[in-house]
């Protein structure tokens, strides 16, 4: 008796389980984190920011072109006085930076000698 009943029970646990959840990355089911779902072409977008914060400057411009394609460019106040830039620009090829610097680097005067004393 108490046989058959726990057969039962566990042939309409195993019916009534969800066979998907998430499915785990890469699996998907039930779209998952990792399928079920299908990549559109990419998107053409545009974005600029800049921070201004005593000292700390920075800032970056990106443009994207629909097909892949990337460009754009960042820039940063460093501690000597310079600003460096870097303009970008990838694609599927690869990346291509060009750095540049703007300023002339300005240190604090040495006390002479050698360590620290």
């Amino acid at each position: 008796m108490y046989s058959s009943v726990f057969l039962l029970c566990l042939l309409v646990a195993a019916t009534a389980a969800d066979p998907g959840g998430y499915g785990g990355f890469g699996h998907g089911f039930h779209g998952g984190y990792g399928g079920g779902h299908k990549y559109s072409a990419p998107t053409p977008y545009g974005f600029n920011y800049g921070i201004s914060a005593g000292v700390t400057n920075f800032g970056q411009s990106e443009k994207g072109n629909g097909l892949g394609g990337v460009s754009g460019g960042y820039w940063v106040n460093l501690p000597d006085g310079r600003v460096q830039k870097v303009s970008y620009r990838a694609d599927g090829s690869g990346y291509y930076p060009v750095v540049s610097y703007a300023g002339t680097a300005k240190y604090p005067a040495g006390k002479g000698g050698y360590g620290w004393w």
